[in-house]
């Protein structure tokens, strides 16, 4: 893809030794992923490259703002974010087929003039991301949700229907006289 150019690293010319690599993330790189949860975040990416005789080591240091969906009340807030990543690059021989069942460890062929790196960037930036978004809570510890939307899951939560299901009064039934 011609908008992620500028993360594919050319190798073939670096010295052995570290060589680090800036990048800003922005909207425009999640627009070039189809499906993206993200769609907005001011993200800095700093990555070391490690040329080794046979190998390369990749270390990404992700610090930023990731602008995200809350999980309770469904409207949009800044998360901030952070991580730090290891990825390993080997050549692989094309004599032999290798599976990949490993994250941190990539094949590139000898042929391959640059290593690609905005699958790696824009996945460390979703692992970031904690499990459950929620807004965080306000300075003087309310919630940062809506307030309208938690009155209703609230009123939701709290109401419990008084009658109760005739089916569940036969099993309980049932159950008793046995």
């Amino acid at each position: 893809m011609k908008a992620l150019r500028e993360y594919q690293i050319p190798y073939v010319g670096l010295k052995i030794g570290i060589h680090e690599f800036n990048y800003q993330i922005d909207r425009k790189f999640f627009e070039a992923f189809e499906g993206s949860l993200i769609s907005d975040c001011q993200v800095h990416v700093k990555l070391e490259l490690e040329k080794k005789e046979t190998l390369f080591i990749l270390n990404f240091f992700i610090d930023g703002t990731v602008n995200v969906v809350c999980d309770r009340c469904s409207e949009n807030f800044d998360k901030k974010i952070f991580g730090d990543y290891q990825c390993i690059v080997k050549f692989k021989d094309a004599r032999a087929d290798f599976t990949n069942d490993d994250d941190e460890l990539i094949f590139i062929s000898r042929e391959d003039n640059f290593i690609e790196t905005a699958d790696l960037i824009y996945d460390f930036i979703n692992l970031s991301l904690p499990i459950q978004l929620i807004h965080p809570d306000k300075e003087d510890g309310t919630p940062g949700c809506n307030p309208e939307v938690l009155k209703y899951l609230t009123s939701s939560e709290e109401s419990t229907p008084d009658d109760e299901d005739p089916r569940w009064a036969a099993l309980k039934k049932f159950k008793n006289e046995n």
